[in-house]
């Protein structure tokens, strides 16, 4: 009993320091509007890099929520234009795919077994976020159709009134906040806050993986693997509670390399709802900033992930045997593995030094 409530309590001190590193972020980068925006721009000046960053800062983050949240903090403040904030979400999503894969090569290294079917889970989430890149990146390219969802939300959320009294009761829950602004430097804060969202969110997800009890949550999941229905409800539900797909993807890796989950086993469904479940921090995240365009942004990601699961369900069947044959033939090929590795770190990263350079 002892450690369940130490578990609960983790969870909610967590929680608040998740939340107090928004407000740190919002207040730090308000700030430094004008600084910020000049810089982003340098980087982040279209579509194109405003994918590619999202990509490597996600990537770097182990955290597409961390990474959504520090994007949604910097709209709110005016330092971040609406577009490049919706360009940088879509390529978070392919950024959250970078550890789980990593792990696959590890296990591959150390010549476990049943590598089909690691590769199998890993390659199901790489190549859908591939996939949904294909298809949202050209609608907000050519279209900006993305940006036009997120300014329709703000249009929606600035009616709510509701919304303002949001960011003053948390002003007063974190009268922290602008005492130590009053002491450090706003950039400082930015740091800060982002190192404090990280490890508040790494506190939630272990705290709340312990309260839920690990070995019945798999045997759950397991138990609904061929089922896909269930798979995409325990992948939304155990997401929602733990708010980390590159988590819920990762710990799939080890039962694939046991034998617990086959190759066979719908995959797909469960990342699919994993995705719609870590929407929820972000939305946190949006609601605290009190600012409609932020709910717009977190719309964004919403609609992605909704949009993405209803297209691809239907599909999940010759979609699941393309991964199995790109699967099989990573898993027989440690060298195929290592050009794979290299071209998905490698291209974003040069396109983002090509933007930078020509800044």
């Amino acid at each position: 009993m002892g450690s369940k409530v130490g578990n609960v309590a983790g969870s909610l001190v967590s929680l608040y320091f998740f939340i107090s590193a928004i407000m740190l972020i919002k207040d730090s980068a308000g700030l430094m509007t004008e600084f910020l925006a000049e810089n982003i721009v340098l980087v982040i000046r279209d579509t194109t890099s405003g994918v590619f960053a999202g990509w490597i800062g996600t990537a770097l983050l182990h955290s597409s929520g961390a990474f959504d949240s520090i994007v949604v903090a910097f709209v709110s403040s005016g330092a971040m234009p609406l577009s490049l904030a919706v360009a940088t979400l879509i390529g978070a999503e392919l950024g959250t795919t970078v550890t789980p894969f990593l792990i696959s090569v590890l296990n591959q290294v150390r010549k476990r077994k049943h590598q089909d079917a690691a590769f199998n889970v890993t390659l199901t989430h790489v190549l859908y976020n591939l996939c949904a890149l294909a298809i949202f990146y050209p609608l907000e390219l050519l279209f900006g159709s993305l940006t036009w969802v997120a300014t329709q939300g703000g249009n929606i959320f600035v009616k709510a009134p509701w919304l303002d009294a949001v960011p003053d009761i948390l002003d007063v829950v974190t009268p922290w906040v602008p005492v130590v602004l009053g002491v450090i430097p706003p950039w400082a804060g930015i740091v800060i806050g982002a190192v404090m969202l990280i490890v508040a969110l790494n506190g939630v997800e272990r705290y709340m993986t312990e309260i839920f009890n690990m070995p019945r949550s798999w045997n759950l999941i397991r138990a609904t693997f061929q089922k896909p229905i269930r798979a995409f409800l325990a992948g939304f539900i155990f997401t929602l509670l733990i708010p980390s797909t590159t988590v819920m993807v990762s710990l799939l890796v080890p039962l694939a390399t046991s034998g617990v989950i086959g190759a066979e086993f719908y995959i797909l469904p469960y990342i699919l709802g994993a995705n719609i479940g870590t929407v929820f921090d972000v939305m946190i995240a949006a609601m605290a900033t009190g600012d409609p365009l932020a709910l717009g942004v977190w719309l964004v990601h919403l609609t992605v992930n909704l949009v993405g699961a209803l297209i691809f369900l239907p599909l999940m069947k010759p979609f699941s045997k393309v991964v199995k044959v790109t699967a099989d033939k990573v898993a027989a090929s440690p060298r195929l593995t290592l050009v794979v590795t290299a071209i998905f770190h490698i291209i974003p990263a040069i396109i983002i030094a090509f933007y930078v350079l020509t800044g």
